[in-house]
């Protein structure tokens, strides 16, 4: 379970990270350039290629220092260390509420938030001037670190350490990693999609006096896998993709914690990098990061009943039933 400091504490480390224009390095540039000479030290130009820049790295290393200090300062302010208004003693959660809050759908959230700060920091690393092995796997350990660290704190409060909130955090900070180096997934793309078209989380939110943050908001996000068809057909169309979605029935909000009841979803979507073919590293990174985003188009809800949504995740009173 989230709580309002999370959220804080991200865009805090957002912040500080793009300060930092991120670069990659190109490869297969220099082998092109370096190809017209007879006598090519593979070795060499690879080693001249990844060279790490201190200045750079000081910078990284200086901003996510920052940002934990930070982030650490605002929840001691918060009182959730030993001793705090909020404390407890330190305590696992609960199994049963671990594994069935959301019907874990809190677990995708950890590892969609693991897979774009590992692209932030991966990108951060390809600056620095790391090998893009170097980047993916160092971006993976400092998100491990900062999601055991999030976690951490969790377990001085009322929710408990949470160790598969933790493992889905992990694993997803190795996202990129399975980007760079796995083949197939460079035709998948991992994203979320969030409208609040039901009342219901936040109903509740007032009725405690709680401060509610939409990450928790359950009933109202999806997740989607996203498959670029449009790169595997002989067609103009390389932008198309179809994505298959999942998200839970805002109706059974109020059995949360014995499981919620999935819906699933079919839609069309769309591969950014193809429309917009950027050619600059900081616009491909910018598009990179924007294509986590599910955006609005044609989609059918598989649930009860058949629903037609032209532009999900926005609902319309328009849409058509079957």
């Amino acid at each position: 379970m989230q709580h309002s400091i999370i959220s804080k504490s991200l865009v805090i480390l957002i912040i500080l990270l793009s300060k930092v224009q991120a670069s990659s390095i190109v490869v297969d540039e220099a082998l092109e350039v370096s190809s017209s000479s007879e006598e090519i030290n593979l070795y060499h130009i690879e080693a001249n290629l990844y060279s790490i820049d201190p200045v750079r790295l000081a910078i990284i290393s200086g901003s996510i220092a920052a940002s934990y200090a930070a982030i650490y300062y605002a929840l001691l302010k918060e009182g959730w260390w030993p001793g705090g208004e909020h404390a407890r003693p330190f305590n696992f959660q609960g199994f049963h509420n671990d594994m069935h809050y959301a019907s874990n759908l809190d677990k995708f959230g950890h590892f969609y938030a693991g897979a774009i700060f590992g692209e932030i920091f991966t990108m951060s690393y390809d600056w620095v001037g790391m090998s893009p092995f170097a980047s993916t796997l160092w971006a993976g350990i400092t998100l491990g670190v900062t999601q055991i660290l999030v976690e951490f704190k969790d377990g001085f409060s009322p929710y408990g350490y949470s160790i598969y909130d933790a493992m889905a955090g992990c694993l997803g900070g190795f996202y990129a990693m399975g980007k760079r180096f796995i083949p197939a997934m460079q035709y998948v793309d991992y994203k979320w999609a969030y409208w609040p078209n039901s009342s219901v989380y936040w109903d509740e939110v007032r009725a405690d006096n709680d401060n509610g943050i939409f990450v928790d908001d359950y009933p109202n996000q999806t997740h989607w896998l996203s498959f670029k068809v449009g790169q595997m057909l002989p067609s103009n169309a390389k932008w198309l993709a179809f994505a298959f979605g999942w998200g839970i029935d805002e109706t059974r909000y109020e059995e949360r914690w014995d499981g919620y009841i999935y819906e699933f979803y079919l839609g069309l979507d769309y591969d950014l990098h193809e429309i917009f073919k950027p050619k600059k590293t900081w616009s491909k990174n910018l598009v990179t990061i924007l294509n986590f985003a599910k955006l609005p188009a044609p989609t059918v809800r598989l649930g009860k009943r058949l629903e037609f949504f032209p532009f999900y995740p926005l609902h319309f009173h328009g849409f058509v039933t079957f």
